[in-house]
């Protein structure tokens, strides 16, 4: 495995660890790499966010939707036509599978796929990599799309 491959399965294992709820100080030691390179790996790619998201539930984010809804009308910031458009999004949040159970489903397909490595030979680590990031995009996405309804002025 040439250096590359092996420093991205290092970051691959990494966020694994880190979505799993792990310290930076358990994954430096686990991995064999330096905290600084955890930390900047957990910035650079937004896994806080993405730990974050994992760690709350549907209810949870439609009250602090709401919330950030009623503090928009409060200051006068909303429209009718912005108000309409963010109950929307909380009532498909409602009724659709939630950025929430993605990441689950995601991660726990992850996990899987990294104890896979060692026992399928047509799985190389190259592909988990690959996996992991359309995953994010995908994650990102969806967050994003939530996001920008409520952040909307």
């Amino acid at each position: 495995m040439n250096r590359k491959t092996i420093n991205d399965t290092k970051r691959d294992i990494c966020k694994t660890l880190y979505l799993a709820g792990a310290t930076i100080t358990d994954i430096s030691q686990k991995i064999g790499i330096s905290k600084t390179s955890v930390s900047k790996w957990i910035e650079k790619n937004g896994w806080s966010e993405l730990r974050a998201a994992k760690n709350i539930t549907r209810k949870e984010l439609v009250i602090k939707m709401l919330n950030s809804i009623n503090e928009k009308i409060n200051s006068g910031d909303w429209n009718p036509d912005q108000i309409c458009k963010a109950a929307a999004a909380i009532e498909r949040l409602d009724k659709s599978t939630n950025v929430v159970t993605i990441i689950e489903v995601l991660t726990a397909f992850s996990n899987w796929l990294i104890a896979r490595v060692k026992i399928d030979p047509e799985l190389t680590p190259e592909m988990v990599r690959i996996i992991n990031h359309y995953q994010d995009v995908f994650i990102n996405e969806s967050i994003t799309s939530v996001n920008s309804v409520i952040n909307k002025s």
